[in-house]
């Protein structure tokens, strides 16, 4: 199987992996995976080799995440959509399916308004098209909150959001791994990351999506909840929502098997195999 993982020749320079058969001739489609906020594209790890079977698959580090640059904020969430459409074009990948989770969902439904051209398929996860007033004023104090104490300040409640109950009881390795993730971020980046979510406003939009739609919603997910991916696929003509049971915000690694189980059936609807 082919892989590599690069910088873009083009800025802000993100790092992104490469994998999966291509060049052959073959009808195949190609993905792009877009992480959450404070997470990086190895949350995706199962599901792109899984994925990486039968299809070339790329996924990223956004702007302030890993050791993708950092440029000075606030950013807007047009900004992240335009990243990553200069992605796709600079790999030549042709219009792809997009798998977004939380943050990644975001920038996905932005990157269909905005470059519809560059997109077969949206698969949002966990995510939402706009916030409340109160949850607005959240991401504010989420902010001054780490301008005054760093990263640390805010990163165990991220993960009391991220993962229920029974995975921070089982799965503390998990837990460890993803706060030393959240550490290992770039706090101005970060911070002008929240900047952004905060801002999501496409709701009223979302009928100019034109493409197949999946909505992944967790049971669990205090920071997304179910009613928000309801709101999404009202939105989008003819979008399937999926509700995973046991699930909070980072559902791909909670639930992995349900959530490739969801993909994959949808993708069966969406896209059937041509025949041979």
């Amino acid at each position: 199987m082919n892989a590599v993982t690069r910088l873009t020749t083009s800025a802000p320079h993100l790092r992104y992996h490469d994998q999966g058969p291509r060049d052959d001739g073959q009808p195949r489609l190609t993905f792009v995976l877009a992480h959450a906020l404070g997470c990086d594209l190895t949350m995706w790890d199962a599901l792109a080799h899984h994925l990486a079977e039968h299809s070339r698959v790329v996924r990223y580090n956004q702007r302030g995440h890993g050791d993708s640059e950092a440029p000075a904020g606030p950013y807007a969430m047009a900004e992240l959509a335009d990243d990553a459409a200069r992605l796709i074009d600079e790999l030549a990948l042709g219009p792809v399916v997009w798998v977004g989770l939380s943050m990644g969902g975001m920038i996905g439904q932005e990157l269909a308004l905005r470059h519809p051209d560059r997109l077969l398929g949206l698969v949002l996860a966990n995510t939402t098209s706009g916030y409340p007033q109160e949850a607005q004023a959240g991401w504010s104090q989420r902010i001054a909150g780490i301008a005054q104490g760093g990263l640390e300040a805010v990163v165990d409640g991220a993960l009391q959001r991220w993962f229920h109950a029974g995975i921070h009881a089982q799965q503390p390795q998990t837990v460890a791994h993803w706060r030393a993730r959240v550490l290992g971020c770039d706090a101005a980046g970060y911070i002008a990351c929240c900047q952004a979510i905060a801002g999501v406003d496409t709701t009223a939009r979302l009928p100019s999506i034109a493409v197949p739609a999946l909505v992944i919603a967790g049971a669990l997910d205090q920071g997304t909840p179910p009613e928000m991916a309801r709101t999404i696929a009202h939105g989008i003509r003819g979008a399937r929502l999926v509700v995973l049971p046991e699930a909070s915000h980072l559902s791909v690694l909670e639930q992995p098997l349900a959530f490739r189980a969801a993909l994959d059936d949808w993708l069966q609807q969406a896209f059937p195999p041509r025949p041979a």
